[in-house]
């Protein structure tokens, strides 16, 4: 310590979290100024070190500020404080110290931790300034403070700078550059600053379905043209944040067809843009915990229940939800505000990344793409919009991507840094290191060629953003997963973890679960231990490891993975296993009863997710998914109406056997029944019937298990466990029977959160 100065404490504060790109420094340094402080603050390649000389009860107040989050932008993971004294202060600190003064100091190389900020939404004080009349930014197409704006996605390298983004490109006008050194500025080292005078600039071209003529425009005059063709009926692609978006009325049904012909997109549904909350509800339901995430600096688009329907019924069909957000960037809410709702949807075809580069958009050889309206400012990495929904009050992400990509996954601490493969279905890969999961943006299924090439060239990216080099490779066990080619590619030492297991974990990570945790992993496919395909799985987690103690029973399915989509010969499957072909006509049943004889291009599953898709098509819901998983969804919608409309379900049960110490569901009482039943009763109430049936399932064999193993707390994980029917229902069971229910709520249930759960288990496995 120092106290040469009438008590005078020097501290060396580190601070680890969302510090970066949020206003923290700006914070800080009015913080101590008002305080009467002396020292500086500057960023550590991802941390954020303060320097801080004052008496000890300042230090107090000091710290206690720093710590209270409520209303502010950063988000602090944690603080470490340590006295020093005046000579292990550097040349410059020493220098700031003499001098009285406090000062935000340049950015330092130093790579004690790591932490890079997401995308932010466009803040309540920019909207406000874009809509004034006397303000000098009103209508300013890029307003943003240091409080929002884009962030990830237009960073070169750390630390968060001016000159280490692309707004390096564009220099400040004087008055930027005033209230860019003004300390009592919200815009004070707000790196994405501009104005009309000094910012990127708009542009709009026509596009003629082969090249773009020369009907060019700027400025307010580029929205003005893409405001009056959108108003017509026309699509026009609209540059964002982490790419662009398709853009067009909600209200025309052929509109709606034309954009699904553009996107390659048959049935899935299309989000909505609302210009503002109360607009939104005229559309949907919002609760509470709904309109959080929706305000939110992330901005997802959130799945909400659909009031009476208001838009063409192409926008979502069948559907019961909605996808909706509010405007995240200045253009969107300028857009919104003239035109009210609107759909705004990833700029691609379906199954490829989303466009980012002007020339691509530009030369776009669309007959239905009516406009471009663009800028001059680069997007560095294509980053799509994250999905969400509200569960039980509880936020489940769907699709992790903008706005909370890259934000850390906090883990136990471990000396290793590791990479973590993830899936190829909705391929998303981890960075870690000093007790950090970076969790990489959500880029698709790694099948289609362009979106691999995406997701290996984001693994060299965001590697050389974190300065990290992986002693390990963790990836799937799947011998033909393109992410565990590329893990065994990569000259490292390679763990390969079950499937399962890595979901299991991925809640365990999240949650920092100790001990013993039964696991109930549900979902499509993955590829078991015994080489047959899983996916109704219960399994006994501790650390690293895993041990299966039950699982729905194996069912000879024909096709494998690659006939997921074709729900109606799933069913065939699972009838033709109990010998009830007759209850489905199909010119296919003879060929496929004499496949599964022979063993002929079949697989055994314990898929709970094809027994979905089967249940849907014996109902006659769906035969085939247009879009991933449309059968399960539209499965889970009709049991959900006959909740809502408080049909009673019809009873049917698994029946529970154990074999060798394993507990088997035995789904061919369940498929009896709703054989029996299909063509009688209301199919809601066999859904729903079948939903509850898997929940008292699966309360039979964790109670079983828990007067076994002495264990109450379960996870939850699996892409299943995106259906909120069955999540409720299953938490509700097991929570009234005491046990302990988690499950995923900063990762997704699916494929998109399993690198955390690999990242975990190579923690457990390797490294401690």
């Amino acid at each position: 310590m120092d106290k040469g100065k009438k008590g005078i404490v020097i501290k060396r504060i580190l601070v680890y979290g969302i510090v970066q790109g949020v206003g923290f420094r700006p914070f800080v340094y009015s913080l101590a100024e008002r305080l009467g402080i002396v020292g500086g603050v500057c960023n550590l390649g991802g941390i954020v070190e303060i320097i801080a000389a004052a008496l000890e009860e300042v230090h107090k107040e000091f710290l206690e500020e720093l710590r209270n989050e409520e209303g502010k932008d950063y988000e602090i993971h944690a603080l470490e404080t340590q006295e020093i004294t005046k000579e292990q202060l550097t040349r410059e600190q020493l220098a700031v110290y003499e001098s009285g003064k406090f000062v935000i100091s340049a950015s330092a190389n130093n790579m004690r931790g790591f932490s890079l900020t997401p995308d932010i939404g466009l803040c309540e004080n920019c909207a406000s300034e874009l809509a004034d009349k006397l303000n000098r930014r009103y209508r300013h197409p890029f307003i943003s403070c240091a409080a929002c704006g884009p962030r990830y996605t237009i960073l070169e390298r750390t630390p968060y700078d001016r000159n280490t983004t692309v707004m390096k490109e564009f220099s400040m006008c004087e008055a930027c550059n005033h209230e860019y050194t003004a300390a009592s500025d919200r815009r004070f080292h707000a790196e994405t600053i501009s104005c009309l005078e000094c910012g990127p600039v708009l542009r709009w071209e026509v596009h003629t379905g082969e090249v773009s003529d020369n009907s060019r425009a700027e400025g307010e005059t580029a929205l003005a043209e893409a405001v009056k063709v959108i108003r017509a009926g026309g699509i026009v692609a609209v540059k964002g944040i982490g790419g662009f978006h398709y853009v067009c009325s909600p209200f025309r049904n052929e509109t709606v067809q034309k954009l699904r012909l553009l996107k390659g997109r048959e049935k899935k549904p299309f989000a909505l843009c609302f210009p503002d909350m109360d607009t939104l509800k005229a559309y949907a339901q919002v609760n509470t915990e709904e309109e959080k995430l929706l305000r939110s600096k992330a901005r997802p688009i959130v799945l909400l229940y659909e009031k009476e329907r208001r838009v063409a019924d192409e926008v979502s069909g069948g559907s019961i939800y909605l996808g909706a957000f509010l405007p995240y960037t200045p253009i969107q809410l300028l857009l919104t505000k003239e035109l009210g709702p609107l759909i705004m949807t990833s700029a691609n075809l379906s199954g490829k990344p989303i466009i980012r580069e002007n020339s691509e958009i530009l030369s776009l050889n669309s007959p239905y793409l009516n406009g471009v309206l663009y800028h001059d400012r680069e997007i560095l990495r294509s980053v799509d919009d994250s999905v969400v929904k509200v569960v039980n009050k509880k936020r489940q992400i769907i699709r992790r991507s903008r706005g909370y990509a890259p934000y850390p996954v906090l883990l136990p601490e471990s000396d290793g840094e590791i990479f973590a493969a993830g899936g190829d279905l909705k391929g998303s890969f981890s960075l870690y290191k000093d007790g950090r999961a970076v969790l990489s943006q959500y880029f698709g299924d790694l099948e289609e060629y362009d979106i691999l090439k995406e997701y290996q060239k984001a693994y060299e990216d965001l590697k050389a953003l974190l300065f990290l080099s992986p002693k390990l490779a963790v990836c799937d066990m799947h011998p033909r997963y393109h992410s565990t080619e590329f893990a065994k590619g990569l000259a490292l030492p390679v763990l390969q973890v079950q499937h399962h297991h890595a979901h299991i974990a991925s809640v365990m990570a999240e949650h920092g679960l100790k001990g013993k945790i039964l696991g109930i992993a549900f979902d499509g496919t993955g590829y078991g231990t015994d080489g047959n395909i899983w996916g109704g799985e219960f399994l006994l987690c501790e650390g690293g490891e895993f041990t299966r103690v039950g699982h729905l029973s194996y069912t000879p399915l024909m096709g494998g993975d690659a006939s997921q989509k074709d729900a109606g010969k799933t069913a065939l499957c699972y009838l033709l296993a109990e010998g009830l072909s007759e209850v489905m006509m199909d010119d296919r049943t003879a060929l496929i009863k004499a496949a599964l004889t022979h063993g002929t291009n079949t697989v055994l599953s314990s898929s709970m997710g094809r027994l979905f898709d089967g249940v849907s098509a014996l109902l006659g819901i769906c035969s085939e998914s247009r879009y991933e998983g449309e059968a399960a969804v539209l499965l889970e919608q009709e049991g959900r109406k006959a909740l809502i409309a408080e049909i009673a379900p019809v009873f049917m049960e698994f029946d529970i056997t154990e074999v060798n110490g394993i507990f088997q569901m035995k789904p061919g009482s369940v498929i009896r029944t709703l054989a029996a039943s299909k063509n009688a009763e209301d199919r809601g109430a066999l859904s729903l019937g079948f939903h509850y049936a898997i929940a008292e399932a699966v309360l039979c064999i964790c109670s079983s298990l828990s007067r076994r193993l002495n264990i109450s707390a379960v996870a939850l994980s699996g892409g299943v466990f995106a259906n909120s029917l069955l999540l409720e229902r299953v938490t509700q069971r097991l929570s009234e029977q005491g046990f302990q229910v988690y499950r995923n709520e900063a990762v997704p249930p699916g494929d998109g959160g399993i690198s955390l759960g690999q990242t975990y288990i190579g923690i457990y496995r390797t490294m401690q």
